[in-house]
């Protein structure tokens, strides 16, 4: 499911598309994964402690996972980590992907209203856009009026975070926790996600600033 937005949508609109509309229980975490849009390789092992670790995070926890949506760089290895896990079970991972439309590849795919359209995840190697990580279960699409840019998504993003950090679950407030992972040092991987898959209630678990190399 896809929706494409203004750029300052309201975090509160957003959510209650999210769990009206598209019929999500809310998350007892949220994982946002940040990080390079450059492609790059991981070491094998690296590349099989997060993909596991991120895959056993969301199924204990009941999390959403946030990430750019492209598939491109970090999240090129979150999609295939999500694309491991639908080989082997049928449990589903609410994977929602944040994106600026001005950015997409294939747009023409996405217009219209309550439709089913087929999206072609064939990226052209001379465009300056990029494709969808059809791995993903949701997109929010946001539109500021600008082509081949990023930017749109940022703040949208920021505040619906924040936004979902302070619902309520069982009557209670959880506090909004961030946990940060650099992929190159495979301790700090483990650890995080060791640590998000224990974490009661809900909390933020971020991949932020991710290096690009191995």
């Amino acid at each position: 499911m896809y929706v494409r937005v203004s750029f300052d949508t309201k975090p509160d609109l957003l959510l209650h598309l999210m769990t009206k509309e598209w019929q999500l229980e809310l998350p007892k975490l949220l994982i946002s994964v940040h990080g390079g849009l450059q492609n790059f390789e991981l070491q094998p092992k690296l590349k099989q402690v997060f993909g596991k670790g991120l895959i056993k995070a969301a199924m204990t926890t009941g999390a959403w996972i946030f990430t750019g949506g492209v598939n491109t760089g970090v999240i090129r290895h979150v999609g295939d980590a999500l694309k491991d896990h639908a080989s082997k079970s049928r449990g589903k991972i609410c994977t929602i992907g944040i994106a600026p439309w001005g950015i997409v590849e294939n747009q023409e795919d996405l217009i219209g209203r309550d439709v089913v359209r087929p999206y072609q995840t064939m990226s052209n190697p001379m465009s300056k856009l990029t494709v969808l990580n059809s791995m993903h279960s949701h997109f929010i699409l946001a539109d500021n009026g600008t082509t081949g840019k990023y930017g749109a998504e940022v703040k949208l993003r920021r505040q619906l975070e924040k936004h979902i950090s302070l619902q309520k679950i069982n009557t209670s407030f959880h506090s909004y926790k961030t946990a940060h992972v650099d992929l190159q040092d495979k301790r700090q991987v483990k650890t995080a996600l060791e640590q998000a898959e224990w974490q009661p209630g809900r909390g933020l678990f971020d991949h932020d600033n991710l290096m690009q190399s191995t």
